[in-house]
């Protein structure tokens, strides 16, 4: 039987190695939080103990593809789990320092599910279906896979950071509908002393609107950023497009992110996937902006649709997004148009994974109805 030491308590370090140093798990864990779980590497350790640490913790994740794009600002990794076999997607995105920008940024994007069961009919992950749920480690090492080789040097960019400095749980899945992993993900990257240590303002988690997950989040005590996608501004078209809205209706999940905000002190980011001729019209926006202006400086993301194995659906023309993100900073909100990265690797969310499995002869089942009632309608 094996531990994940990132989900290990002190109960569980003391059952297994009772009989070491309390100062042994503490340079276990320091290790661990620089992204290095293999016991051979462990040097100021026994040989004795790196030899059962190999026997007694999970094995590391299998790199089963690599890709970059940007210049090497973007770099994608696909890892298959020991535990599951089931694939998984993390993203690096480097912002280096420039005349903007004073500090640069090495963000993470990780997945907390394999596949995802929320079904939205625009998303390369939901055409998949729900393969398993992540575990703690399983999460944390999407981070610390990247983290090690940041600070070895085998991923360098000029002007950007050694180590990872941001988190975004961002990747394949909804994170609240495996909330248990990721609140645990949450605090051990964010715990000074027996985890990685980096500012809970650093990291950022988002969702669809599962809403007593998002209550969670902010009962955690953490000034951590939600981000919630709204992608409709209406309960009619939200209802096929995201549809959890059936379960959990704007209104609710609206509600849900002003307590996060009273909460945190942290202002909401509401994410909108603008796809052509189906929720971008300026009528749309506008209906938006009367949901969202008043919510504590909120702001919008939003995100051109990219292309998706499967998918007819793409993203508006470039005007009309702009004429989209008008509409919103008139009525006073603040409003970006996202410049996505990565796009000639398949970086966007689910889209490596989704390719990999076309590839293996997997049929990704679609969401053919949702796409069908929202084909035509007049919005």
């Amino acid at each position: 039987m094996t531990i994940d030491p990132y989900a290990a308590d002190d109960a569980t370090w003391a059952a297994a190695f009772g009989d070491q140093p309390a100062y042994r798990v503490r340079q276990i864990r320091a290790w661990l939080a620089r992204g290095v779980d293999d016991p051979a590497a462990m040097t100021d350790l026994p040989v004795t103990l790196r030899d059962r640490l190999r026997e007694v913790l999970d094995p590391p994740p299998e790199v089963v593809a690599e890709t970059s794009a940007d210049h090497g600002l973007t770099r994608k990794v696909l890892l298959r789990m020991p535990r599951s076999g089931e694939a998984i997607e993390a993203v690096l995105m480097l912002y280096p320092r420039d005349e903007e920008r004073e500090r640069g940024r090495a963000t993470v994007c990780v997945s907390t599910q394999a596949g995802c069961a929320m079904g939205c009919p625009f998303c390369a992950t939901g055409q998949a279906g729900l393969r398993g749920q992540l575990s703690v480690g399983e999460i944390v090492r999407q981070v610390t896979v990247v983290q090690r080789r940041l600070a070895t040097g085998e991923i360098a960019v000029d002007g950007a950071p050694d180590h990872v400095t941001n988190v975004v749980f961002m990747g394949m899945g909804e994170p609240l509908a495996n909330a248990d992993a990721t609140l645990d993900a949450v605090r051990w990257l964010a715990d000074p002393e027996r985890g990685f240590g980096l500012s809970a303002r650093s990291i950022t988690v988002s969702t669809i609107g599962v809403v007593p997950g998002m209550r969670r989040l902010a009962a955690l005590g953490l000034p951590v950023r939600l981000a919630v996608s709204v992608h409709a501004p209406d309960d009619a078209l939200r209802d096929d497009l995201v549809p959890l809205n059936r379960s959990h209706p704007l209104a609710d999940v609206l509600a849900a992110a002003d307590e996060h905000r009273q909460a945190t002190g942290r202002r909401v980011t509401f994410e909108y996937v603008l796809i052509d001729g189906v929720n971008d019209s300026p009528a749309q926006a506008a209906r938006l902006a009367g949901l969202l202006t008043g919510r504590g400086a909120a702001h919008v993301n939003l995100i051109p649709m990219n292309p998706t194995p499967g998918v007819s659906w793409t993203a508006p023309p470039v005007e009309r997004q702009r004429a989209f993100a008008r509409v919103l900073l008139d009525a006073g909100l603040p409003a970006t148009i996202r410049a996505n990265r990565g796009g000639d690797i398949d970086a966007a969310c689910g889209q490596l994974y989704a390719s990999y499995t076309m590839e293996s002869g997997r049929i990704l089942p679609m969401a053919v109805g949702a796409a069908a009632r929202v084909a035509g309608a007049d919005r």
